[in-house]
């Protein structure tokens, strides 16, 4: 910053004696401003002050702008602008308070820098100054309150989420002569009205994924119990289970988990959803189902993503069950008595290669026995020490827990899971589901 040349004295103090709060002061006051006051020269984007600087003088805007920036949200925000021979820092000086603000130059500015000594002088020797200062302030504050109260009240509605976009749009119309900060509450609320419909389209959204989830069993009668959960990391997710019976005699049952998070991956799992009830016909075995359903899913895939899926066909007469693990995590068979059996992976995942081939195994399930499937979401859950839940203590809490119903088992992985992670942001997707076949019932 550099002094400015002011021409003469005289040609300073009658402009600035004639124009704005300094027309209540007179000429030789003007002069005595003058006499006492530093001429300072801004750059474009010179700071004139920070906020929480001393407030040790007041300025004069001789020609150019300054702009008044505050921190709203972590970023500064174009409170007013300021026009020459405004004054402004005076509070600061008067109160002796660090600045409340940051003044920056919008272009090239000359301004006046009159020091808190001699500030107060002229204010002392001169109570006219006093009064004039004062009814500036008052006026300045009358132009700011209503719109200040707007912005009181629109911030409390936004905090709860109780206000619509008309209301908001109708307060920031009434910002009065705040200016800049009307335009940049107005950007506000414009963002805040595209982040309430996203809100409402994601909750759309979760509704639809959720309506296509399996509500229950009409055929199978009493001889299996089935129990589920979903705990998408977004609003929407791409896990996937389902269960239908294919026949009067023969249930599908379908755990998955889409590459990706969020919508792509749920509109992909909506496919794979609708792909499997349409392909999975009376007589097929799962290695079949799954070609058909590979294929589909693998044409046309320019996302090149894929899904990792456990299918099994379950006769709930005789209790065989036929089944592929297409690059999904292994399955866990809960026996009424005995360790937990792993049914593991066996094919590759769906979506890759059109052509990919699978096989189908089988496994006997007696009265009693508990089918456990699940996503990565639980053994990939990470407590706050980094650790991973991992498939050991998830085996562990199944043996412990076999003598549970379908319901509170998988209530019982939920709570352990939660517990585990103690509050840690989910980082995927988690799904699980519980079969218990019982074909005595």
């Amino acid at each position: 910053m550099t002094e400015s040349i002011v021409p003469s004295l005289a040609e300073a103090a009658e402009a600035l004696a004639g124009n704005g709060l300094f027309r209540l002061f007179g000429r030789s006051l003007a002069e005595e401003i003058l006499a006492r006051s530093r001429r300072r020269s801004l750059p474009a984007g010179g700071v004139l002050f920070h906020r929480g600087d001393p407030g040790d003088s007041a300025f004069v805007l001789l020609d150019g702008a300054l702009e008044v920036l505050v921190d709203i949200g972590g970023r500064q925000v174009c409170l007013a602008v300021l026009h020459p021979y405004q004054l402004v820092g005076e509070i600061a000086v008067f109160a002796n308070q660090p600045r409340i603000a940051t003044v920056v130059a919008r272009g090239e500015a000359r301004v006046l820098c009159l020091e808190r000594q001699d500030m107060l002088q002229v204010v002392c020797a001169n109570p006219a100054v006093a009064w004039a200062i004062i009814a500036d302030l008052g006026r300045r504050l009358a132009t700011v309150n209503t719109p200040l109260a707007f912005l009181s009240t629109a911030t409390q509605l936004l905090r709860d989420d109780t206000v619509d976009g008309e209301a908001l749009a109708a307060m920031a119309a009434n910002m009065g002569n705040l200016g800049p900060f009307a335009d940049t509450f107005g950007t506000m609320v414009r963002e805040i009205q595209a982040k309430q419909e996203r809100r409402r389209d994601m909750a759309m959204a979760r509704e639809i994924q959720d309506s296509v989830l399996p509500k229950g069993l009409r055929l199978a009668g009493d001889r299996l119990a089935i129990h589920a959960v979903i705990r998408p990391m977004k609003e929407v997710g791409g896990d996937l289970y389902d269960y239908f019976m294919v026949d009067d005699r023969h249930l599908a049952v379908v755990m998955a988990d889409v590459s990706g998070k969020g919508v792509p991956a749920a509109l992909f799992m909506v496919m794979l959803r609708t792909v499997m009830r349409a392909v999975a016909m009376p007589g097929m075995q799962p290695h079949e189902v799954l070609a058909r359903a590979n294929a589909l899913l693998a044409e046309d895939n320019d996302a090149c993503m894929f899904v990792t899926v456990f299918f099994g066909l379950l006769d709930i007469r005789s209790g065989r069950l036929a089944y592929v693990n297409a690059g999904h995590n292994p399955t866990y068979l809960l026996a009424a008595a005995g360790p937990a059996g792993e049914l593991s992976a066996n094919g590759a995942a769906l979506g890759i290669r059109g052509d990919a081939c699978f096989e189908s195994r089988s496994v006997q399930l007696e009265a009693g026995d508990l089918l456990f499937l699940y996503t990565d979401g639980v053994t990939e859950a990470f407590s706050e020490q980094h650790e991973q839940y991992g498939e050991t203590r998830l085996v562990r809490l199944l043996e412990a827990s076999r003598r549970l119903s379908v319901a509170p088992l998988v209530a019982a992985v939920m709570s352990d899971l939660d517990g585990f992670t103690a509050g840690q942001e989910q980082s995927d997707d988690i799904s699980c589901l519980a079969l218990a076949f019982r074909p005595s019932a």
